[in-house]
């Protein structure tokens, strides 16, 4: 045992074992270098035709083939989705603000509308009681007003005040309001 590994089991620690040394590293062959038009796997003879010469690529190690970036196409998708559901949101959230705003206006007419409700059956009740009998007659002897009892007629062909009391009189004058 070694100071270190007497240590260790001293201070309560776990003892560890060596890593075991990493397999070497296998390097690429190298290719031999493409005929222009020619794809590997395709049987002899068969070319491609030439296409447009594409972008400078970066210098990769040999014999690692790189892979389309898939990335490109699903950055603006995502964002698409963000734009999409913010609007969503914006739009939800100015509907529910409309709406309680809404409901907020529908409750304060429906007290006003229950408020004028109940005035107008006060004021039906005082015009039923200004109606009676007793009231009109209170009303009338506050005016000074008095209760007649008999009605007499004044006749301006002869000058005389007559009463209706079996003398015609009624026939004779007519007086508006009046009925016998």
């Amino acid at each position: 045992m070694s100071d270190s590994d007497t240590r260790d089991q001293n201070a309560g620690g776990v003892s560890t074992m060596p890593r075991p040394a990493a397999p070497p590293r296998r390097t690429a062959r190298p290719r031999p270098p493409a005929e222009p038009g020619r794809r590997p796997g395709l049987p002899d003879g068969v070319r491609l035709a030439p296409s447009a010469p594409s972008a400078p690529s970066t210098p990769s190690a040999p014999g690692v083939t790189r892979a389309a970036p898939r990335g490109g196409h699903r950055m603006p998708f995502i964002l698409m989705l963000c734009v999409l559901l913010g609007g969503a949101l914006v739009c939800t959230l100015l509907i529910s603000t409309t709406l309680a705003a809404g409901s907020y206006r529908i409750t304060k007419l429906q007290q006003s509308v229950d408020a004028l409700a109940r005035q107008r059956q006060t004021m039906q009740e005082q015009v039923a009681q200004a109606q009676s009998a007793q009231v009109i007659e209170q009303q009338a002897e506050q005016l000074g007003m008095r209760e007649q009892g008999q009605l007499r007629f004044f006749n301006l062909k002869t000058g005389k005040v007559q009463t209706d009391a079996g003398s015609g009189a009624v026939q004779a004058i007519n007086v508006p309001g009046y009925t016998p």
